[in-house]
């Protein structure tokens, strides 16, 4: 299944004049909102089995505390922690105004996973999925991802403001508290698609009548660590030296060697295979907010 063409429709001409060049509003002729329905978010939550770090809920005051909704549980014998409980996870969305946040479902949920695949694959991109269900009037801060985002709006409305990219090359995927003017407001209704290119800043709220529930795919790009980390695996691929010479004239030989092995690694990398290296392997422990 080509899963870009089901979030953006024309994926040439998407490449050709909107990636990379600004926020932009889709709405793609088969959006995937089968993928995860509300339904199946009940399930979900209703099954018991959800676990933090994978899913976490956030309210004005912040994130709500494990031990608020994730009583002690025992499994054959041993002690189970970070288990989701259905009704105090219910009774806090329910009394707080919480939002739920499944976090990477690529590494647990096949459908999402063959979704970031594919975007991953087609787009060059190690490619990260999150779920938030937020109940109406739900605001959140203005923030930058370390990547390009697709938001596919499953069920419900949600009211999107989209500001600049970043100007300062150090700039940090965090709340931003002068993001400048906006490029783009809008509401995204069910089947639509907000991409939002790599740390421009933006907010969002729900609205409407019932919850909005939306899969936020974040596209990691490479930074300098990426391509450190990168450039340091090609150089010691390959390479065997001895643990311990046994005298001077060894020693010298294996720096001789040492050095022959990285001329020729060098000799053979690229500027453009150290990015698509980097970027496959741009991952984050930074949950997408």
């Amino acid at each position: 299944m080509n899963w870009l063409e089901r979030c953006v429709s024309d994926p040439d001409a998407f490449l050709r004049t909107q990636w990379r060049r600004g926020p932009a509003l889709l709405r793609p002729a088969d959006p995937p909102t089968e993928i995860l329905t509300p339904a199946d978010l009940d399930a979900l939550i209703d099954g018991g089995t959800l676990r933090t770090p994978y899913a976490g809920l956030f309210t004005r005051a912040g994130a709500v505390a494990d031990e608020r909704i994730c009583p002690p549980r025992i499994v054959a014998g041993h002690p189970l922690a970070g288990c989701l409980d259905p009704e105090l996870v219910r009774a806090v969305i329910r009394d707080e105004d919480a939002t739920l946040q499944l976090r990477y479902l690529n590494h647990w949920h096949p459908a999402v996973r063959a979704l970031t695949t594919d975007l991953g694959e087609r787009l060059g991109r190690l490619a990260d999925a999150f779920l938030f269900s937020s109940l109406p009037g739900r605001h959140g801060p203005v923030h930058r991802d370390d990547g390009d985002i697709l938001v596919i709006q499953l069920s419900g409305t949600k009211h999107w403001q989209v500001y600049a990219g970043p100007t300062d090359p150090a700039w940090q995927p965090v709340r931003e508290d002068d993001p400048g003017p906006v490029l783009l407001e809008t509401l995204v209704r069910t089947g639509e698609v907000l991409y939002v290119p790599n740390g421009y800043a933006h907010t969002a709220r729900a609205t409407g009548a019932g919850p909005s529930l939306h899969l936020t795919v974040a596209l990691r790009e490479a930074g300098g660590g990426h391509l450190r980390t990168q450039l340091r695996a090609l150089l010691a691929e390959d390479l065997a030296l001895p643990a311990h010479p046994l005298d001077e004239a060894e020693l010298t030989r294996t720096a001789a060697a040492l050095l022959e092995h990285l001329r020729a690694r060098l000799a053979d990398a690229t500027p453009t295979a150290l990015v698509a290296g980097a970027r496959r392997n741009a991952f984050s422990s930074r949950p997408t907010a």
